[in-house]
């Protein structure tokens, strides 16, 4: 389980540093997880094989709510898309921008 991804993050969600900048939403998601595990993990709450099992759980939604999150960008393209070239919907015609300023 241990992607490169988590080889970047893990230790520093271990350590309770802040999460980086530059991660999207979903990896964001991941960071303060595995915060939380970790947390929970060294206030004694969880064993180390119940640590290990949260962290499955909550690496195997990311992945779940990454493919999603990409889905969800991608479609937002292909509307940008849509509206800069103008385009129909029943009887309602979206212009294009420079058209609609005319």
């Amino acid at each position: 389980m241990q992607s490169e991804l988590l080889q970047k993050i893990e230790p520093d969600a271990a350590r309770g540093k802040p999460c980086p900048k530059d991660l999207k939403p979903p990896e964001t998601m991941l960071y303060y997880m595995l915060m939380g595990v970790y947390a929970t993990y060294q206030a004694g709450k969880i064993t180390k094989e119940q640590g290990h099992d949260y962290k499955v759980s909550v690496y195997n939604t990311y992945k779940k709510l990454k493919a999603e999150y990409d889905q969800y960008i991608e479609v937002c393209k292909i509307m940008q898309d849509r509206i800069r070239e103008g385009y129909s919907v029943g009887e309602v015609t979206i212009l294009k921008g420079e058209e609609n300023n005319g």
